[in-house]
């Protein structure tokens, strides 16, 4: 403590009497004993106080005001006077008028000493901690376990997946032929069995050979008898040759369709012999052509299976033909693809014959056998159908067809919604077709379950009402808007109830706390209200103009949004007086912040205002653009000086749409602070991290408990938390979309509900190795992951290089999967950080040879001198276009912002006496909160100082 000469007046009282606000006291140790000062001290000392080393023992400091009875006060009470500066203290009684006499500077003590009035200022230097008084060397250590209940790791709580073998669960399905396994196998590889591929072909097709050339003769010989055929009931002519049905199939085929009903037979008619007796060769002919075939490319054995089959759906023995039927899905549809139904011969001569016609034989071919199983299979679906053996023609459709969309929908239109939902989700149909069946089935929880771990509500609501299903749709929207408003997107919820008329009482109460929020949900909720409430104008009125009338920055896109909303609604009176005033606004902020709106936009406003005044007056956008910070030559350096702090440690901060600053207090909690750093709001819950929502009203508070961490969820916008649960886990990522938080167990990345009473989550991915860090956005995740013996032993030189693992939200499907390598070796955490981007990017920061060294993998490296050799890395942020990184020495910190796309480090902040500071990036802004209680914001997109801040 240093006395400002000369000194003061004569006091007129010498202590203080009665009961005084106290927010400090002087603790004399020459009158009290030094022991005895120090045990004062430590009974005044409180989270957020500060102590000073004076002449005479200590200056205690308090965060607040203190009612104490001067009598008993433990040292002499230092009260605030209104006419002295800010943290100014006073010992005594004083005088307004001689108080600004003395003019003491801000901080200042002013008592009575010696007789005078003398003025202290406490010293940086002599600032002290009193933990350090305490001899604990004597303790021992207590292995405690805790009496509440043990902290919890993430889990799945997904429903039991549903298995759905269609031969089981499709009554009247026989179980498939013993032979089909082994066809199918010789179908997916496109090749014969071993010892058919050893065989000469000439062996193989011998015997064929021999009875088609014989066959072939005789057909000769009767060619000039071919006539129309009757075979069964079914005239073989013209047309029906040119459908590409298999001339040996017409028969069998259309006698079981006569004979079952299912289509009128033209009247039998009489044919010579000699025309039944040639229609039978040709049939034959056809049939040894076929084998003949498909023996060159399966072998014999899995040509006859094949012959077999085809035999058994045309003769209308439909149940056995399903126990051979071969499906026409994955590998096996590519190798029938490919496999003609004739070997193809080279041609006699090139001669062209006009007059000439198709061989009868080959006219009646498909062109593979793909496309004549699948004209079989869609015949016997339709006798099946006709039949009305449901199950077993959805069979047909489902495993044999491939066509599993048209099986879940025949299965619901003949009354199986059960068995539809259970075959759609089995054979992984589109989420929204999925909700709808299972909505249909009556099993609500898991068509919600569904669409919230797959955000297919729009699509599912979509697909009901298309389909008529008008009160289930109607449902599905209120159990869609009600997840959103649990999760605090009221704008979205609104959006998404607004349709039903009944329920849009609710809409109105979500447009208010969707007010409440802030930002730009915010103004769209306000344009909203303008038309859609209009009994409410004048609350309304007083609220967009507060907004419109604001020149803060954080404010400029909440009028952007509002105007554009407006525009785009209905013209009535009320909303074109508010027009005009944002008509002003915009172009206000166009001017100071650069064009936001597009100039067609800005016309649409100004003709939607409809003011002839305005139209003449109106600037024309865009308005020169404001150039942004990244264009600027030179480096925006900020520096803070050790004695410029704060009395109060801050572990982490964040910066709200609604203008206010969150910031953690570790165990003191967390406070909402306004634009002057006035203290909002106080939230009793303890908080070393902060996990934001990505619309800013909601935060999940992190406490750390050693290996554990205490979860605490916070409504920033009612200013109200919720004690969550202990948990333990591995990594997170730093911010959640308001229900769905990512975070790392022993499983692999699970996605907690946020809204759930437990700590669990609907889906996850197991990841093999150590998770080293997680980031997110709306439609990505990505992770970095080092093998089990990779980085972070030990030594810190060996290992696995560590590989980035990027996921399609919120479907978790792996997109992309490739190794990191590493450019220095060290432990994680200590001489070497990495981040992670949303979008797989990867940088790795560390120190070498009095130079930070950022690496973002895929650009060259960036190197910062630091001032001398003692520094280590800090913490590292890879978000958007900027790489943040940051590194302690002895006496400061400082912060290095630099362009991704550029590589040049475009700004720097330096603390002094820092040893500890937190980074908390939400798209252009960046909250810094250090050790020694200060709070910046800053605006990364323009360079500009948000919030300078001290706790």
């Amino acid at each position: 403590m240093r006395a400002a000469l000369p000194r003061g007046p004569l006091p007129r009282a010498l202590v203080h009497r009665g009961v005084v606000e106290a927010s400090g006291f002087l603790i004399d140790a020459t009158l009290a004993g030094h022991l005895e000062a120090r045990r004062r001290v430590i009974d005044l000392w409180t989270p957020g106080a500060v102590v000073y080393q004076v002449a005479r023992g200590w200056f205690v400091r308090l965060p607040a005001p203190r009612r104490v009875e001067c009598d008993l006060s433990p040292g002499l009470p230092l009260v605030k006077e209104r006419a002295a500066p800010e943290g100014t203290l006073v010992g005594a009684p004083i005088d307004p008028a001689e108080l600004r006499a003395l003019d003491p500077p801000p901080g200042a003590v002013v008592r009575p000493r010696a007789g005078h009035t003398v003025t202290e200022r406490p010293a940086e230097a002599d600032r002290e901690d009193p933990s350090t008084w305490l001899d604990v060397e004597g303790f021992a250590i207590v292995v405690t376990s805790s009496l509440g209940a043990p902290p919890v790791e993430p889990r799945l709580s997904s429903p039991r997946p549903v298995s759905f073998d269609a031969r089981t669960r499709l009554k009247g399905v026989p179980a498939a032929a013993p032979e089909l396994a082994e066809v199918l196998a010789a179908l997916s590889r496109g090749e014969t069995t071993a010892s058919e591929r050893q065989a000469p072909r000439r062996q193989r097709l011998s015997p064929i050979g021999l009875a088609m050339a014989a066959l072939h003769t005789l057909r000769w010989s009767l060619r000039g008898w071919r006539r129309p055929v009757i075979a069964g009931g079914a005239e073989v002519s013209g047309a029906s040759a040119s459908s590409g049905q298999w001339a040996f199939g017409v028969a069998g085929a259309a006698g079981t369709a006569g004979a079952a009903g299912h289509r009128s037979s033209p009247a039998r008619r009489t044919t010579p012999l000699s025309d039944r007796v040639t229609a039978g060769l040709h049939r034959l002919s056809a049939r040894l052509r076929v084998v003949s075939s498909l023996s060159a490319f399966l072998g014999r054995r899995h040509a006859a299976y094949i012959q077999r089959m085809i035999e058994m759906f045309e003769q209308g023995d439909l149940l056995e033909a399903l126990r051979y039927a071969i499906p026409l899905g994955s590998e096996v549809a590519e190798t029938l693809r490919g496999l003609p139904l004739r070997i193809p011969t080279p041609r006699r001569d090139l001669d062209v014959k006009p007059d000439s016609k198709p061989s009868w034989t080959v006219a009646h071919f498909a062109p593979d056998l793909y496309g004549e199983l699948q004209r079989i299979y869609r015949s016997a679906f339709e006798r099946l159908e006709a039949q009305g053996s449901v199950e077993e023609a959805a069979f047909v459709l489902a495993e044999v067809l491939n066509s599993h969309e048209e099986a879940v929908a025949f299965l619901e239109r003949n009354g199986r919604a059960w068995l539809a939902a259970e075959m759609a989700e089995a054979r992984n149909l589109p989420p929204g077709l999925l909700v709808r069946q299972w909505f249909l089935a009556g099993d609500r929880e898991r068509a919600f379950w569904i669409a919230r771990r797959t955000g297919a509500f729009s699509d599912a609501v979509t697909r009901l009402e298309r389909t008529r299903n008008q009160e289930e749709a109607e449902s599905l929207r209120l159990l869609w808007a009600a997840g959103l408003a649990e999760a605090g997107d009221y704008s979205a919820a609104v959006d998404a109830i607004w349709p039903i008329p009944e329920a849009r009482h609710m809409a109105l109460e979500w447009m208010d706390r969707a007010i409440e929020q802030g930002g730009t949900s915010a103004g769209r909720m306000l344009a909203r209200k303008v038309t859609l409430v209009p009994d409410q104008f004048e609350d309304v009125r007083d609220r967009v103009q507060g907004i419109l009338e604001s020149w803060r920055a954080e404010g400029a896109s909440q009028r952007l949004a509002f105007a554009e909303s407006l525009a785009q609604g209905p013209k009535t009176p009320a909303a074109q007086t508010l027009a005009r005033a944002a008509v002003r606004a915009v172009a206000r902020d166009s001017g100071r912040f650069g064009a936001r709106m597009s100039p067609a936009r800005f016309r649409q406003l100004v003709a939607f205002a409809d003011d002839g005044a305005l139209k003449a007056d109106a600037p024309a956008l865009p308005l020169p653009d404001r150039e942004p910070w990244i264009a600027r030559e030179g480096v925006w350096k900020i520096e803070i000086a050790g004695t410029d702090a704060g009395t109060m440690q801050g572990y982490d901060a964040a910066f709200l749409p609604s203008g206010l600053t969150a910031v953690a207090l570790g165990e003191a909690g967390v406070r909402l602070l306004s634009r002057a750093g006035r203290t909002v709001a106080d939230i009793d819950q303890p908080a070393h991290r902060l996990v934001l929502s990505d619309l800013g009203d909601r935060a999940i508070a992190l406490a750390y408990r050693g290996a554990a961490a205490r979860l605490t969820r916070l409504d920033l916008a009612s200013r109200q938390a919720e004690p969550w649960c202990d948990a333990r886990f591995e990594a997170f990522a730093p911010d959640y979309d308001g229900a769905l938080w990512y975070v790392v167990s022993p499983d692999g990345l699970i996605a907690v509900d946020a809204t759930s009473r437990r700590f669990d989550g609907p889906w996850g991915v197991p990841v093999h190795g150590k998770v080293l860090t997680v980031a997110r956005s709306a439609s990505r995740c990505s992770l970095v992951s080092a093998g089990v013996a990779g980085v972070g032993g030990a030594g810190g030189t060996g290992g696995e290089e560590p590989e980035v693992l990027t996921y399609e939200v919120p479907a978790l499907q792996l997109r992309s999967r490739q190794d990191v390598p590493i450019a220095a070796r060290g432990r994680v955490g200590g001489a070497r950080q990495l981040a992670v981007a949303p979008d797989g990017a990867v940088t790795e920061q560390w120190v070498s040879a009095a130079m930070l060294q950022i690496k973002t993998h895929g650009a060259p490296t960036v190197q910062i001198p630091l001032p001398g050799e003692d520094w280590e890395p800090g913490e590292l942020v890879l978000s958007g276009e900027w790489v943040l990184g940051s590194a302690f020495g002895s006496n400061s910190a400082r912060v290095y912002m630099v362009h991704r796309g550029t590589g040049k480090v475009k700004g720097e902040v330096v603390l002094g006496r820092t040893r500890r500071v937190t980074l908390h990036v939400q798209g252009q802004t960046l909250c810094l909160a250090d050790d020694r209680g200060r709070v910046l914001v800053l605006d990364l997109e323009y360079g500009q100082i948000r919030r300078d801040l001290r706790l």
